[in-house]
């Protein structure tokens, strides 16, 4: 009787590892938006890892894509959708998407900066966050002579 219970116990864990790996970009599958849908709702519990992680790849989409989308013609519009998300969880994010965003683009960088300014009005935490990762990657290109 304990095998049986110790192989469904093993079988549900493994189960849940599985749909965690496939709920992730870094598991490397596709997902389709109507099956991601399905599984969001299927998740009650909101407080899960699965639920959790669902969330945070959702809000790390919807933050690069705005940042990428994001011009001089349409930063007066950008900007409201970009405070509609949930910039005080994903500030980390939000710099990394900036950054990146900045070093593929340089032509934009007056835009990246002004979008940074006016979510550091708002969100001085998120400006000091950019700001401390900024220096860090300065001083470790310094160091490496990086030009």
């Amino acid at each position: 009787m304990s095998s049986e219970v110790e192989t469904i116990v093993h079988t549900n864990k493994t189960d849940e590892v599985d749909s965690l790996r496939f709920t992730t970009r870094a598991g490397g599958a596709y997902i389709p938006p109507h099956r991601m849908r399905q599984m969001q709702q299927s998740i009650k519990d909101t407080s899960s890892e699965a639920y959790q992680r669902i969330t945070w790849e959702a809000l790390k989409k919807s933050i690069n894509g705005l940042i990428n989308k994001v011009n001089t013609s349409n930063i007066k519009m950008i900007i409201p959708e970009l405070f509609a998300e949930n910039l005080v969880r994903g500030r980390g994010l939000y710099c990394r998407s900036i950054m990146k965003a900045q070093t593929a683009s340089l032509p934009f960088t007056p835009v990246y900066a002004a979008v940074t300014a006016v979510v550091n009005t708002k969100l001085p935490a998120v400006g000091a966050l950019l700001l401390s990762r900024l220096v860090v990657q300065f001083r470790r290109a310094f160091r490496r002579n990086d030009k």
